[in-house]
């Protein structure tokens, strides 16, 4: 899985989706009248067994280690469970898959279940092409709205006619396993330092202060890649900014701009800046890569790190010496962390067998489903109940972090996921502002203004 595979990603992917939409009226095969986005209605069979023999077909890029060992452990439990239903699984790379999904369910045999991410770029735009069901009366059977917390469905909502994001119908259903940023932290240098993990922002603050001064990198940083920054940077805004105000910015409710203080944004511009004023992150982090930065981290080199779960280069073994936590709320309460599931799964609209693969995501986001996803050593979500074992410390952490997240609905989406160009639009701006070449000022305006481009062309 590709590390930062949440953020949006920009480039040929972007241009082939708004390509392929651009062309739909032309595409062989593509319906002159677009299909509805309303709910259907009808009957709807949740007993999987009262189906028939179903082959269904899943798309997903889940290609190696602990994710294709999860998702293969999924498909193998659901056969068990519904021997009538046969998943056949497509696995291409999260790129390969951005590319050729409009392209896919634009063909007469499109995949029953799709890995659309969340946001504009993909979800948002295949609402707006009509290639995605709307999940509505699937999600009313099965009881999804009470089962997923209201911050993680938002992820998953966009009008009928795909112009709002995070409100009106669910298209797409998060599976049962997180992916989530945290701050890990050295236990070694923690207490070389005289500190223990922070339970307030001050005390966070304060143990940056001390590593510097016992000669100790406070902060793990590789920042060649220009996308490092956000790791740090998202977790210093959702600990300074208020969770309803910064779901209402990324996902344009209420009239909340990216300026507004309650967001957390200008004031997280403003900390990082200033921590890497006083030396807190690697020296000479633009020029270090990214997993070169998490490499010399898991080999005692800094005390923290922003970083996904499961993200860290661990050799066995060596997680005893690791422990993660979410950075402190400044306003109290449960940390707000920004976090998503591993993939959202939607069903074509083209879909032959769509009762058959609402089952399946059923069960992909089911507490059977969690539960695997410990055993692989991956974070699960949904289901704050289940348990990490007792050996291994990190991932015990990383586990009891996503339950708190979960059962206190604290949840935020990622922020690029505001505008299909605000991820570059905050990278290159970062950048400049961290090499002293602008202000914080100035970041601020230009996230502004591209937001506002983008709330422009939306409201057309």
């Amino acid at each position: 899985m590709s590390r930062f595979r949440r953020l949006r990603s920009v480039g040929a992917p972007t241009l082939a989706i708004a390509a392929v939409l651009a062309l739909a009226a032309c595409t062989p095969g593509a319906s002159s009248s677009p299909a509805s986005n309303k709910a259907p209605s009808g009957r709807v069979v949740t007993d999987a067994a009262k189906l028939g023999k179903v082959q269904l077909s899943v798309l997903d890029y889940f290609t190696g280690g602990t994710d294709a060992t999860w998702m293969k452990d999924v498909v193998a439990a659901f056969h068990k469970k519904y021997p009538n239903i046969t998943v056949n699984r497509t696995s291409m790379s999260w790129g390969d898959v951005m590319q050729a999904l409009p392209l896919k369910l634009k063909s007469s045999n499109p995949p029953d279940i799709v890995p659309a991410n969340n946001g504009w770029q993909s979800l948002g735009t295949l609402v707006q092409g009509h290639l995605v069901l709307n999940l509505d009366r699937y999600a009313k059977s099965y009881g999804w709205r009470s089962q997923v917390p209201t911050s993680i469905q938002r992820e998953h909502e966009f009008s009928d006619d795909g112009k709002q994001m995070g409100t009106g119908s669910l298209f797409g259903m998060p599976v049962a396993r997180s992916s989530m940023i945290e701050a890990y932290y050295n236990r070694a240098l923690l207490h070389r330092i005289g500190a223990t993990v922070p339970r307030t922002l001050g005390d966070f603050e304060s143990d940056l202060a001390k590593a510097k001064a016992a000669g100790v990198t406070p902060i793990s940083l590789g920042n060649l890649e220009q996308v490092g920054i956000t790791g740090p940077l998202y977790s210093v805004m959702n600990a300074l900014g208020q969770q309803d105000k910064i779901s209402d910015l990324i996902y344009s409710q209420n009239g909340v701009k990216i300026t507004d203080p309650a967001t957390g944004f200008p004031a997280a511009v403003a900390a990082v800046k200033g921590w890497a004023d006083k030396g807190y992150f690697t020296k000479q982090f633009s020029s270090v890569a990214g997993q070169d930065a998490a490499q010399d981290f898991v080999d005692g080199k800094a005390l923290f790190r922003f970083d996904y779960s499961g993200s860290l280069p661990l050799k066995p073994g060596q997680s005893k010496g690791f422990g993660s936590f979410v950075l402190p709320n400044q306003h109290g309460g449960a940390p707000v962390a920004t976090n998503s599931s591993a993939t959202n799964f939607s069903v074509s609209e083209k879909s032959k067998h769509a009762a058959a693969a609402a089952a399946f995501l059923n069960f992909a986001a089911s507490k059977q489903a969690a539960q695997m996803a410990v055993s692989t050593g991956t974070m699960p979500m949904l289901d704050p109940d289940v348990k990490a074992g007792n050996g291994d410390p990190l991932f015990s952490d990383d586990v009891s972090n996503a339950a708190e997240v979960s059962s206190k609905n604290a949840s935020v989406p990622y922020l690029d996921w505001a505008t299909p160009t605000l991820l570059t639009t905050m990278q290159t701006k970062m950048q400049d502002l961290l090499a002293g070449k602008t202000s914080t000022a100035d970041v601020v305006k230009a996230a502004q203004a591209d937001d506002a481009t983008f709330q422009a062309k939306l409201a057309k």
